[in-house]
């Protein structure tokens, strides 16, 4: 009898013990669910202190939990993301996605992956971007994700449009459409259909496609904001195919619809796309107006998109509005300085509510960092007497105030002072650069006429006619820091011209525009194009028994001109990169990162599509509506 119960009595000590395991275990597994929980949402400046947190215990624990870890490297990179450094983002969010088990299993690789692929795209890896979407497509059954899969078609769809590659794109699309159409997300299928009838009519210049699929989205029952965009789909797709009276009518439905659709806007942040989507639609329909000369018209719909203007009103509708109220003013030889006052009255108030929501946020995060300080003491130390915790209180906020000021007042000294060094670097640096090219090109120009002289010298004569009239548009733009885009296209074109001259039939150009008009008062700084093209003359076509191509895209988008140069050349050889890179090219580099912080985007075509080949070269360019610094 004693032995049964010395056996009983340590099988309940040893399930004792098992269950005070199970016990720890479970409240370490609570407690870093916590955290990360608590790390989504305080302020972002508090964010990094519970992931950590989280990361230390996870440490001590390595066989607590894969998912908690997988989850924490996340929410790590996730931060940095958010926090723009890229760089350290990269680093934890492909750590995460090297530990996703494969095929797929949770409803949170998604995020993961879109997070991933997002962070590429701010990166400018756009390739990168696109090999992650795929890679998500292949570990994920296409039946139990179906609705996860819709984000990375979609990213797809969109990026294949960068490349050009349009049929790929609207594949995508199909896709997209085909899903929606099962779960019966009938907004996501109008939505998709819509930019798939983008494709054809923007891209593919086939109106009929277009207009055909948008006929029938008009039957189906969907939301308001559905049927807002397929009118402004019609809208937009008739202005460009100069059918203006249409294109009234539907914008006249897309504003009746947003005014619908306002009066069920209860949210701040809904309230704040009811007004863009009404500013936008005014925007429209004033340019509709101006193009037939309504005039009287079009000032009516300003007045209105003007009544509308705040300081949540996204940047590219104040500049249509802005371009529309000049350009009536122009037309009607009315006062600009009128329409001048008014935008910057508009500047200063927006600046004004900036700094004081600056000043609502700095005042909130104050408190909420006082908050985090009292809770941490709270766990620490023993609770201590009320009236000399008040007075402890009051005495740390009065002295965390004036350090905050200070550190304000010395902020805003040392940005400004920071700015001022930098607008004189890049000055001066834009000022090298347009040395450098001036004499690059005129050298290579002179050797070439130097060349033609010893063989037909009529030939040679022409050429250096044409020559010394682009010499003098090239010495004319050199004088100045920015230039009317049209002085630029033009000294391209003659360049080109004058290539041509040089090898006549060994290519063919096309030089394309989009969102603005070449005599549009855009001003560029000058001679950024002109290296790129000539390295398609000199190196893509050297070697080609065929006929070549240079088209060159420039998109009005935001504060930027996207600038895209392509040709059917040879491509990037390998040869090519051991060799010391020009002394122009490396300064547009250089100018174009400190001025737009994006890099340029250089690929050989091969690298997307075997079948084809050449160089493709994608930069921003700033502009300026003056030609004032």
């Amino acid at each position: 009898m004693k032995k049964i119960g010395a056996f009983f009595l340590i099988i309940l000590v040893c399930l004792s013990c098992n269950n005070s395991d199970v016990n720890t275990k479970e409240n370490i597994l609570e407690t870093i669910a916590s955290l990360q929980k608590k790390s989504k949402k305080v302020k972002k400046d508090s964010t990094l202190f519970y992931i950590n947190k989280a990361e230390e215990i996870l440490d001590k624990n390595p066989k607590i939990s894969d998912s908690l870890l997988l989850e924490n490297i996340f929410l790590k990179g996730n931060y940095f993301k958010k926090q723009n450094n890229l760089d350290s983002a990269r680093f934890y969010l492909h750590k995460t996605i090297s530990l996703i088990k494969k095929p797929n299993e949770s409803s949170r690789t998604i995020a993961f992956y879109r997070t991933t692929w997002e962070m590429e795209n701010l990166r400018g890896n756009i390739a990168n971007g696109i090999s992650l979407a795929k890679d998500f497509i292949k570990i994920s059954d296409e039946v139990k994700f179906k609705k996860d899969l819709i984000y990375a078609y979609n990213y797809l769809a969109r990026k294949s449009l960068v490349f050009g590659n349009y049929q790929e794109s609207l594949q995508y699309n199909n896709k997209i459409l085909k899903i929606a159409k099962e779960i019966g997300n009938i907004d996501m299928y109008v939505i998709t259909a819509i930019a798939k009838s983008r494709v054809f009519s923007y891209y593919l210049k086939d109106k009929k496609k277009a207009t055909k699929l948008l006929d029938s989205l008009l039957t189906i029952d969907c939301s308001i904001d559905s049927k807002r965009q397929i009118y402004r789909r019609y809208g937009i797709l008739n202005f460009y195919s100069e059918d203006y009276k249409s294109a009234i009518s539907y914008y006249k439905k897309v504003i009746k619809l947003i005014k619908e659709q306002g009066l069920l806007s209860k949210g701040h942040e809904s309230k704040i796309d009811f007004t863009n989507n009404l500013i936008e639609a005014y925007n429209n329909i004033s340019e509709a107006y101006l193009t037939t000369k309504a005039y009287d018209i079009t000032s009516q719909y300003l007045d209105s998109t003007k009544a509308l203007l705040n300081v949540n009103t996204k940047k590219k509708h104040v500049n249509s509005y802005t371009k529309y109220r000049f350009l009536l003013n122009y037309r009607t030889n009315k006062d600009e300085k009128e329409v001048l006052k008014e935008y910057l009255s508009f500047i200063k108030e927006s600046t004004n509510r900036q700094e004081e929501k600056i000043n609502e946020k700095l005042y909130a995060l104050q408190l909420a960092n006082e908050k985090e300080k009292l809770a941490i003491a709270e766990k620490n130390k023993a609770i201590v007497d009320n009236i000399q915790l008040e007075s402890r209180n009051i005495k740390l906020i009065a002295f965390s105030s004036i350090v905050v000021l200070l550190l304000i007042i010395g902020y805003l000294f040392y940005r400004q002072r920071n700015y001022a060094f930098e607008r004189q670097e890049i000055q001066l640096q834009q000022r090298l650069l347009r040395s450098q090219m001036n004499s690059h090109f005129s050298f290579n120009s002179l050797s070439i006429i130097q060349s033609q002289f010893k063989g037909d010298q009529n030939s040679a004569v022409n050429y250096l006619t044409k020559f010394s009239r682009l010499l003098r548009l090239v010495l004319s733009n050199s004088l100045q820091n920015y230039v009317l885009i049209e002085d630029e296209l033009e000294l391209l074109k003659k360049y080109l011209e004058l290539q041509l001259f040089r090898f006549p039939d060994s290519f063919g150009f096309n030089i394309e525009i989009e969102n603005f008009e070449e005599d549009d008062l855009l001003y560029i700084p000058p001679m950024l194009i002109q290296p790129f093209i000539e390295n398609s003359i000199e190196h893509g076509f050297s070697k080609i028994d065929y006929k070549g191509k240079i088209t060159i895209h420039l998109k009005l988008e935001g504060k930027y001109i996207q600038c895209t140069i392509e040709d059917n050349g040879i491509g990037l050889q390998k040869e090519k990169s051991k060799t010391k890179t020009s002394v122009s090219t490396e300064l547009i580099s250089n100018f174009i990162y400190k001025t737009t912080k994006q890099k340029i985007i250089t690929f050989d075509k091969k690298e997307l599509n075997t079948n084809e080949s050449g160089v493709y070269v994608k930069f921003l360019i700033p502009y300026k509506l003056t030609s004032n610094d």
